[in-house]
């Protein structure tokens, strides 16, 4: 992949068990135990590239455990190594519960007061969000709630066999079963053959709102300002791009580093970039990482937002409540896509993926949007799109 974008400079690919041997006693400086005279120099070498950090967040964001409150506001300051504060508490997940969580950060944050690392209000700041987040809390579904509908919307790659030839017909089809909001895709001024500015009045006359639109990685590297204009056009507040199975980890982490840079910039015209993904994101590459783990450690949490597609994870055995857990707060918009028992597309509330468990933890994961999907509709994507409406507006989690 090429990109005009340099990664950051802390590359670390190990697992995480370092720093949490070693907290308890010392937090710095986070240095290799030195090797013994017999050993050569060789060996001693590897021995300090095993002990550095893991791969894992950069200075870039705040420590962050969620939204609102649960940012404390806080550089993720660097420990050494490019160990990262939020490094050091994620090396001691998952927490039994809240209560461990919170003991865990407030034991790191005095240690770092008393080295001189925060201050002692960021220290107070810090154990004051991750009290007031919801980290190890248990999110039961009771079966009372329901999704509200005006945060329910369709991405239109559902329908992407009629909205060229028949737009009109299309979204109108679409707002009579209910929906209210609309996710289209595709690139700067080509969404289903049309320009922004020529699909955006046929889909507010159908009565629907568009608050993410779909666009390509080139273009927010080669044409932020079309992007912005586009996004303006429909008067989405998200912008989203989806990634690459031949991505390396090099890779996530330049894009990551796209994603922090575009999203200063469009954060300042009141958007926000997403990333959806695929499965291929959750496939281990070196020292076991998952390229989403770059995505999503090496973005800034005020910057940029993940739209998961949920499908896409549960296919590859990524449980999207465990992904929530890891990542509070990062979540912004779900792509409702359910699965058959033989693992293609279902209707929502039509195949095997339990919804309300996953939306149980809704709150949690800061979602904004519902988005439903069928990649293969059947028999066609308007009566599937309405279907999947139905039958999401009828669930109780």
């Amino acid at each position: 992949m090429t990109s005009s974008f340099v990664r950051p400079s802390h590359r670390r690919p190990r697992a995480r068990h370092l720093l949490a041997a070693s907290l308890a006693a010392t937090l710095l400086p986070l240095t290799a135990a030195p090797a013994s005279a017999a050993e050569p120099e060789t060996a001693a070498a590897e021995q300090v590239a095993a002990d550095l950090c893991p791969w894992g967040y950069t200075t870039s964001s705040t420590v962050f455990f969620g939204r609102d409150r649960a940012d404390s506001g806080v550089p993720n300051r660097d420990l050494g190594d490019g160990c990262t504060i939020l490094d050091a508490i994620w090396a001691e997940a998952p927490f039994a519960d809240h209560g461990s969580f919170v003991r865990t950060v407030s034991g790191l944050a005095n240690a770092l007061r008393q080295d001189g690392v925060l201050t002692p209000e960021d220290s107070a700041s810090i154990v004051r969000a991750a009290a007031d987040s919801e980290i190890g809390q248990p999110q039961p579904a009771p079966g009372t709630r329901a999704v509200p509908d005006d945060r329910i919307g369709l991405v239109l790659y559902t329908v992407r066999a009629t909205m060229p030839g028949a737009p009109e017909a299309t979204l109108a089809a679409l707002a009579a079963c209910g929906y209210r909001n609309a996710e289209p895709s595709g690139s700067v001024n080509n969404f289903y053959g049309k320009r922004a500015d020529a699909l955006a009045p046929l889909v507010a006359d159908a009565g629907l709102s568009v608050p993410s639109i779909g666009i390509s990685l080139g273009d927010l590297q080669n044409n932020l300002d079309g992007v912005i204009a586009n996004a303006r056009a429909f008067g989405a507040k998200y912008v989203r791009i989806s990634g690459s199975g031949s991505w390396t980890l090099d890779d996530y982490s330049e894009v990551a580093a796209t994603l922090n840079e575009v999203g200063a910039k469009l954060k300042q015209a009141g958007i926000t970039v997403a990333y959806h993904n695929h499965g291929f994101e959750f496939t281990t590459q070196e020292g076991g990482v998952r390229g989403y783990d770059v995505l999503v450690r090496e973005t800034d949490p005020n910057l940029v937002a993940m739209e998961l597609d949920l499908y896409w994870a549960s296919s590859v055995g990524a449980d999207p409540v465990d992904l929530i857990k890891q990542y509070p707060g990062r979540f912004s918009l779900f792509h409702v896509k359910d699965m058959a028992a033989n693992g293609s597309f279902a209707d929502v509330g039509e195949g095997t993926i339990d919804f309300a468990r996953i939306f149980a933890y809704s709150e949690m994961g800061g979602v904004d949007l519902y988005l439903t999907e069928n990649d293969s509709p059947r028999p066609d994507g308007v009566s599937s799109a309405c279907d999947s409406y139905a039958n999401l507006r009828a669930l109780r989690y």
